[in-house]
């Protein structure tokens, strides 16, 4: 579609549907979806405030009891989920699938490639996706807030590029004008290349909220031969960091920067939050659903529990002596031969030891299938590990930024699994990102506090770690850095993951971890307890 005839076209693209009402509110919903995941992916600290402004814009939109019929409610839901992450309202069961289906089709706008064309083309799939679900005829929605647009964005804060290529070019031309072979000041570095300083810009806008037009205007005041010990100056603002402060029922923890080669100490921040349950219609349908199988795992597991006290024979100390090993002992001993010395009865309590901690993934990224199917899993590991008698908890993670790390408690170690806990299991949703470490050195703190013998972290994630400020190699050797320190206290881990594309990291983040990747997440149920039991046996 070109610019000069995109709204006409757009009216075109509506005709081609029998409700071009339906047509028209989902693409202005994606369009604002997709321009917002593109501004938020390039400008993080303003990120927060778009985040921020969708959820208030949710919290007014109206009941779906107020909404013409079911066509009108998924279309709501959805714009809801895409704008905030979260909707007003809890969804009604009979949207539910749909909705999951709707927003699965919609990650492809997500991409740094995805255009208008990509907009129409979801907007078709969903268009029939809700005709085929829902009857009755639509009635347009009410209007979100417009989403900002890059121009406004450029002329709030600056253009990161533009930017970068006139600094580039102010160092550039300074350069030229050296003499060759001249003398270096000991303060001169080597010349930083465009994307390096880019790169530079995003940091001090993500860290510092220092705009590149303030920085353009701040290097047009400068001598060209300024230039780069001002830069210098900026990039150590960005290095001379500050941990967190303490504060009341929250948790602070170092992390690993691969850039200094140590520690940032109290670097993220622990939220613990109790997951309330409302209802347990999802575990009910899961125990329907896996019926057979649960009672295949339930009768495994039992084979597994030990009998308590069992009297072990022909030891070389005991509780008792051994009459057949002591009347073989004299018959050798009169015959001149060699008596064993395995004359005793040792009586042992044989329990098994074991204290498990399963941490999960609720971040954004597990939207649909991958949370649905790590929710099922845990419910098939519970129905086990209580025939078993495992001590084991259950906690969940999400959160936005190092100063918000969200551990959700679902089942601590002291709970009984109960209907209480189901409640919590089926309540689990998607949330917001993926900072992986902090939740992985809180559960290693719990578990440090257990008495059992072997103390074991199962973590069950759709993949990368990724937040707003994390991502990349910084976060998956801050990640490796957790699951080493949790080794360290003697606390076992296993990692299972669901992203096909793991083969270029895993095995550097996991480095210190048995790991597997589940290529289907539909198979994550049926394979987690067979994973357990070949790991704890």
């Amino acid at each position: 579609m070109k610019n000069g005839s995109s709204d006409s076209d757009l009216e075109n693209f509506y005709a081609l549907f029998p409700e071009p009402a339906l047509a028209k509110d989902l693409i202005t919903l994606l369009e604002d979806y997709r321009i917002n995941s593109r501004l938020k992916t390039e400008y993080p600290v303003l990120a927060v405030q778009i985040s921020e402004m969708n959820i208030h814009t949710v919290s007014k939109r109206p009941s779906l009891d107020e909404l013409a019929n079911d066509k009108q409610r998924a279309v709501e839901l959805i714009a809801q989920r895409l704008s905030a992450g979260t909707t007003k309202e809890q969804v009604p069961g009979n949207l539910l699938q749909t909705l999951e289906q709707a927003l699965l089709i919609c990650q492809t706008l997500s991409s740094s490639h995805a255009d208008i064309h990509e907009t129409a083309r979801v907007a078709a799939e969903l268009y029939f996706l809700i005709d085929d679900h829902f009857q009755g005829p639509y009635q347009q929605m009410d209007p979100f807030s417009a989403p900002l647009d890059q121009s406004q964005v450029n002329q709030n804060i600056g253009n990161f590029g533009r930017a970068a290529r006139k600094i580039s070019g102010n160092i550039d031309s300074e350069t030229d004008k050296s003499p060759p072979g001249g003398a270096k000041n000991a303060n001169d570095f080597s010349v930083p290349s465009e994307d390096t300083i880019r790169e530079l810009l995003r940091a001090l806008y993500k860290e510092k909220g220092i705009k590149p037009k303030e920085v353009e205007s701040r290097i047009d005041a400068l001598d060209a031969n300024k230039v780069q010990d001002y830069l210098n100056d900026l990039e150590t603002l960005i290095t001379a960091e500050n941990g967190l402060q303490s504060e009341r029922d929250t948790y602070l923890y170092p992390e690993w920067g691969i850039d200094i080669k140590d520690y940032r100490l109290n670097w993220s921040r622990i939220r613990e939050q109790i997951l309330e349950g409302e209802s347990d219609e999802f575990y009910q349908d899961t125990i329907q659903k896996y019926a057979g199988q649960i009672k295949i795992i339930r009768r495994e597991f039992q084979m597994l529990r030990p009998e308590g006290l069992v009297k072990l024979r022909g030891q070389f100390d005991g509780d008792d002596i051994d009459l057949d090993a002591t009347v073989q002992y004299f018959i050798d001993k009169r015959l001149r031969l060699s008596p064993s010395e395995r004359n005793y009865v040792r009586t042992e309590n044989r329990t098994r030891d074991i204290a498990v901690a399963f941490l999960v993934d609720m971040s954004g990224s597990t939207v649909g299938s991958t949370i649905r199917c790590e929710k099922e899993a845990l419910i098939l590991m519970s129905e086990a590990l209580k025939e078993l008698g495992d001590a084991f908890a259950i906690y969940g993670f999400s959160g936005y930024g190092r100063d918000n790390v969200v551990f959700f408690l679902i089942k601590d170690f002291e709970d009984s699994y109960d209907l209480r806990v189901q409640c919590k299991i089926s309540t689990m949703t998607n949330k917001q990102s993926t900072r992986i470490a902090p939740a992985i050195r809180h559960t290693t703190t719990k578990l440090r506090r257990r008495e059992e013998r072997t103390r074991m972290l199962i973590l069950l994630s759709d993949g990368k770690p990724l937040d707003r400020d994390y991502y990349g190699n910084y976060a998956i050797e801050d990640t490796r850095m957790a699951l080493k320190e949790a080794q360290r206290y003697g606390i076992k881990s296993f990692c299972i993951t669901v992203d096909r594309e793991a083969a270029e990291y895993l095995p550097r983040m996991y480095a210190d971890s048995r790991w597997v990747v589940i290529d289907d997440v539909l198979k994550l149920p049926a394979k987690i307890t067979r994973i357990y039991k070949r790991f704890t046996t």
